[in-house]
């Protein structure tokens, strides 16, 4: 069962650089394919192990190509909103057989639906903007969400974008398969695929919520806790858990830095650990 997780895996990579290539295309950036791709796999490094480190992705594709950090930042805004939303739908007919869960997910999805708004819905933003200029520290991140209110708005009215959330909706996919693999080699026939995606899904938003880096410690308790909620034993709920976390941290490090260093001299994207103190500042709006 190794070598087609591993495989599989390494798709869910490839699927979200691809979709992120097409965002890029979006708002102007002239990377090749294949260097979103790397330069995606790069970002995964910071990714597992930092606090919003998907933001490294865009910072180190903004220094590959010159355009602007913030308009980059909206395109993995718009990816991870996408796939988030998708990631809960592949969960609802779980949740719905067996009548858990929505008190996980609604919430979560109706925060998504309100960001969506917030963004795209000009008379709702100006109200969070003025609500946000009264808030002491918090008003100088104005600029900032100014511009990412414009590129994120404009993302998400194109058709072209939007058609191609399909993308997302297919690295969903891989991503359960993969964790369904996983249990399939632990304890073979005790759940399918779409309870598969019920406790990836409600992993994913346990680890979320809890704001550590990578949900490290949330994502494997509430994975665990659900595998055994579906009748797995308690250690091949935790070995479950382990190898999920393996998969999303070791394996994502791995691929990172061996990514950063093929591309790095070629498009000189700086260090890995510098991007964390010195991001590219947003332009001023």
């Amino acid at each position: 069962m190794i070598a087609p997780i591993i495989l599989l895996s390494l798709l869910v990579y490839i699927l979200q650089g691809i979709r992120w290539h097409y965002l890029l295309t979006d708002v102007g950036t002239k990377l090749r394919m294949r260097d979103t791709i790397l330069i995606n796999l790069a970002g995964q490094t910071i990714t597992a192990i930092v606090p919003l480190g998907d933001l490294t992705r865009a910072a180190f594709a903004s220094t590959a190509d010159g355009t602007d950090f913030g308009t980059v930042a909206a395109t993995v805004t718009v990816q991870e909103l996408s796939y988030t939303l998708w990631l809960i739908l592949s969960a609802l007919p779980a949740i719905l057989a067996l009548g858990y869960g929505l008190a996980a997910v609604i919430p979560v999805a109706a925060g998504i639906a309100l960001i969506i708004i917030v963004l795209t819905v000009s008379p709702v933003f100006c109200r969070f903007h003025d609500l946000v200029a009264h808030i002491p520290f918090l008003n100088k991140l104005l600029p900032a969400l100014d511009e990412l209110q414009q590129e994120t708005s404009s993302l998400l009215h194109r058709r072209d974008a939007l058609a191609l959330s399909v993308l997302d909706a297919a690295r969903v996919v891989v991503a359960v398969t993969t964790f369904w693999l996983v249990l399939q080699g632990l304890e073979p026939g005790r759940i399918g695929w779409w309870q598969a995606a019920f406790v990836l899904a409600l992993g994913s938003i346990g680890g979320a919520v809890s704001l550590i880096p990578g949900g490290v410690g949330a994502n494997e308790a509430s994975v665990a806790a659900l595998l055994i909620f579906l009748g797995f034993d308690a250690g091949s709920a935790g070995g479950a858990a382990i190898i999920q976390r393996g998969l999303m941290t070791g394996l994502s490090l791995i691929l990172g830095f061996a990514a950063y260093l093929a591309i790095n001299k070629r498009l000189q994207l700086g260090g890995i650990f510098q991007l964390l103190s010195h991001r590219p500042a947003p332009a001023q709006a």
